[in-house]
């Protein structure tokens, strides 16, 4: 299974597009401060044939309705639990520890967040903290970049992070 993760595409439908046009992944987690419709993103994957799962940032709802965007999700894929949140209501600018124990408590495995527009690859007492960055606005010197967690059914599984071209 191979899984597109974006973030922070801040109304940037077309660059999100692109990244779905170039992986043509089985599934879309889109992390956070979308501040756009998400049903053109959906109809570029293909739903309902391919799932997605849309997280509410903190930009989100300012600009445009926030309306089927989750605050956060806990979900299983290929013997993974995961945990996504956008990452603010975890304090992520100031360190990774609130969501470390939010993943934790939810029995997760991987923990996947945006907000701070960086990409992150960090292990945490067997947590897997991922971050794709921005796929609009990077900071810190990154790249605009998403995510690509490739999964078998044996719970097997690589990320790779990409940068959008």
């Amino acid at each position: 299974m191979k899984l597109l993760i974006v973030s922070d595409s801040h109304g940037d439908n077309a660059a999100v597009t692109a990244a779905i046009k170039a992986e043509a992944p089985d599934m879309l987690i889109h992390l956070g401060d979308l501040e756009e419709d998400k049903d053109e993103l959906e109809e570029a994957m293909g739903v309902p044939y391919k799932p997605c799962i849309f997280i509410k940032g903190n930009c989100d709802g300012y600009f445009r309705p926030a309306d089927g965007l989750l605050e956060s999700s806990v979900f299983e894929l290929c013997g993974h639990r995961f945990f996504a949140s956008h990452g603010h209501r975890q304090s992520v600018s100031s360190g990774f520890s609130g969501l470390f124990y939010t993943a934790a408590e939810n029995d997760c495995d991987i923990a996947l967040f945006g907000h701070i527009h960086v990409p992150v690859d960090e292990e945490w007492e067997g947590i897997r903290i991922l971050n794709p960055g921005s796929i609009s606005r990077p900071r810190g010197g990154s790249k605009k970049s998403y995510l690509i967690l490739e999964m078998d059914e044996d719970g097997e599984y690589t990320a790779s992070f990409k940068e959008l071209k």
